[in-house]
């Protein structure tokens, strides 16, 4: 049967780099022909896009791929993608024989002749790593809200953390030329994308490998503030040791770059730093983020740490804590320590037991929680152009229920929320997904705000 007559479903785990590579093969199928269909039960072919960075996501997805090999028909082609394909590929295909086809990280563009083969019972399989992430972005549908759009700048890493196994599974950093990027850029926004979300193993080492020592990333923040029909740039994963004053200046400079930076620091004590082979220490890390502060007002900062890492002491901790305590972080991420094969990390003594583990957790977030608090305290009465990203029911439960008197409200984000990862900003009414609506905060719940149109709060 002429693949212009066939189906396919995809399953997408794990992060925005993943989701991307899913857009980018489901933008590839479309173009040749297939029709895609949100019911795995009703499409000729089902893509598992899988990750495996920790032991949940490994367990997640794991799970997704048996759960599609017992619904799987006859004649239904199973295909098995993404970071579990790159690690353990024929492990999966001899432990799960409902597997037709195998596609590592790097062989995404092949996905089109990966299910020919399989269709063939040929069984193909495609590791490995393109030498440049070049491989054309486009046609590329994208499956988040219209309005936002993740653009992937470069692929791998080249940074030795010792529990980290994604320079395995995705290959050494590679950037994508800026050309490419900036024609990416210019299909998305002319498909209606208004905020573009820059995302990367390392975002801001953009550029380094393709001979920009410093200051790639400004640059090409500058040739994307000239897209029309852009609105907001957010950055995602920038790195202590590649952010540099070029790129700050970028963002103090450039309007639509928002004031937001997402910098994931897993600890600040150097010698659990060093044991991670982390750069500098949490002393350097308060600099640079009071460099940010100074030069980019009223910017909003997230990080992500790592709890219970092999070797870590009481006194680590309560470094840790204090360090917190002194950040005055508006958000942060804490998650414990996953042991994974193949890592530096596994190998070392002094393991911290789960139950230790999920102490040190739950202390470290009471830290947080009051910074978190007063963050969002500072921003009550503040009018903030708020996107819109559509209806939301509320649960009885939810105290913005009671706050906004409506049990659906209208959800969007300010320049100081990324999706998926901030909350948002709740209004009662209607507004049009992929607008802007000045808001102003009334008030805020533990991970969301509230308010009322500018024009609204004016008549008072």
């Amino acid at each position: 049967m002429d693949s212009t007559t066939r189906s396919v479903a995809f399953v997408s785990l794990g992060c925005a780099k993943n989701l991307v590579d899913s857009e980018v093969m489901i933008g590839k199928l479309g173009s040749a022909g297939w029709q895609l269909v949100a019911e795995p039960a009703e499409a000729d072919a089902v893509v598992v896009n899988t990750c495996a960075f920790i032991d949940p996501a490994k367990a997640e997805s794991t799970d997704a791929i048996l759960e599609q090999a017992a619904a799987k028909r006859p004649g239904q082609q199973l295909i098995v993608a993404g970071c579990l394909s790159q690690r353990f590929g024929e492990q999966l295909r001899a432990l799960i024989p409902e597997i037709d086809g195998i596609v590592g990280t790097g062989a995404y563009a092949g996905i089109e002749d990966v299910l020919r083969e399989a269709e063939a019972g040929l069984a193909p399989t495609r590791l490995g790593f393109e030498a440049e992430p070049e491989h054309d972005f486009l046609p590329r549908l994208v499956t988040t809200p219209r309005a936002t759009a993740y653009l992937k700048v470069a692929e791998g890493c080249d940074h030795p953390c010792t529990f980290c196994i994604i320079p395995q599974l995705r290959g050494t950093f590679r950037s994508r030329s800026r050309e490419s990027l900036l024609m990416e850029a210019r299909a998305l926004a002319a498909a209606g994308t208004k905020e573009l979300i820059l995302i990367a193993q390392d975002t801001s080492m953009y550029g380094r490998d393709r001979g920009s020592r410093r200051g790639g990333l400004a640059e090409l923040l500058g040739d994307l503030h000239e897209i029309d029909g852009l609105e907001w740039i957010r950055l995602l994963y920038l790195y202590p040791a590649t952010v540099d004053d070029e790129l700050i200046d970028a963002m103090a400079r450039l309007p639509k770059v928002c004031k937001y930076m997402d910098m994931p620091l897993q600890h600040a004590h150097p010698e659990v730093l060093r044991a991670m082979r982390r750069p500098s220490n949490g002393e350097r890390y308060l600099e640079i983020l009071e460099d940010f502060r100074n030069r980019v007002p009223g910017i909003t900062m997230r990080s992500t740490f790592i709890v219970g890492f092999p070797g870590e002491r009481e006194e680590h901790v309560a470094y840790l804590e204090e360090w917190i305590a002194r950040a005055e972080l508006d958000r942060v991420g804490f998650f414990e320590y996953s042991r994974e094969d193949g890592t530096p990390a596994a190998e070392l003594g002094a393991q911290v037991p789960a139950r230790e583990r999920r102490r040190r957790l739950v202390r470290l977030r009471e830290a947080q929680r009051h910074a978190s608090e007063r963050a969002r305290t500072k921003r009550i009465g503040r009018i903030e152009r708020v996107l819109i990203e559509g209806p939301q029911e509320l649960r009885r439960s939810d105290p913005l229920r009671a706050a906004l008197g409506a049990s659906v409200a209208t959800a969007g984000r300010s320049q100081g929320e990324a999706p998926g990862v901030d909350g948002g900003v709740y209004l009662a009414g209607d507004f049009e997904p992929g607008t802007f609506v000045d808001v102003e905060l009334r008030g805020a719940t533990a991970f969301d705000f509230y308010g009322v149109p500018a024009q609204v709060a004016t008549l008072r």
